[in-house]
């Protein structure tokens, strides 16, 4: 037996082991590399946003890309609310028009393929305007589902009880109405519609 085998053992253990911790440590690299990606074009995407819809005029907006439209308006509201010592407070100050433009900009980030998550990820000032958000964008099939499962979340209801097959099926229906492009191009609509609440510098 060669001397030091035991040496050439644990070379042998360890070399997988090692191209192991290096695999990960470059997928850690390349994650952290791609996260910072992100954060950088989100920031850019928002001060972008932010230049073009600060004190844009109504003809301006009208102009304006339906899909840069909710964003844009969403994104000053946002900005105006976290100056606020009490943000509920001065999101209840909003006009309801611009109220319910920040409700459909959440439901639009928050649903992610289902109804039950915008409630989990929202609560009072913006779950309660959900269904009345989408009504004024002409969304009434999306504005029922809401209707149906809102009550199951709201706190100060408590003769309604979560019902699992109900919200599964909530889920499930709001899957397949569901249209990106389509509840864009209405939320745009219902702010274009509306332009007077959402032009001359008064978000900012």
């Amino acid at each position: 037996m060669p001397k030091y085998w035991y040496l050439w053992a644990l070379i042998i253990i360890l070399i997988p082991i090692t191209v192991y911790v290096c695999y990960r440590a470059a997928m850690a690299a390349k994650q952290a590399r791609e996260e910072r990606e992100k954060t950088i074009e989100e920031l850019n995407n928002a001060k972008s946003l932010k230049d073009e819809f600060s004190g844009i005029s109504a003809s301006d907006l009208q102009k304006a890309d339906d899909k840069r439209v909710l964003p844009g308006i969403a994104l000053l509201i946002d900005l105006k609310l976290r100056k606020e010592i009490k943000p509920k407070d001065a999101f209840e100050k909003l006009s309801v028009k611009k109220q319910l433009a920040y409700t459909l900009n959440c439901i639009l980030e928050d649903t992610n393929g289902s109804v039950s998550a915008f409630f989990k990820r929202n609560t009072e000032p913006v779950s309660p305007l959900a269904s009345k958000a989408l009504k004024a964008a002409g969304l009434d099939s999306l504005a029922e589902l809401f209707d149906e499962v809102y009550p199951m979340y709201d706190d100060d209801n408590e003769s309604v009880s979560l019902d699992e097959e109900k919200i599964k099926a909530a889920d499930e229906k709001f899957g397949r109405l569901f249209d990106k492009d389509v509840f864009i191009s209405s939320a745009a609509r219902f702010i274009k519609e509306n332009a007077s609440e959402f032009t001359g510098g008064e978000l900012l």
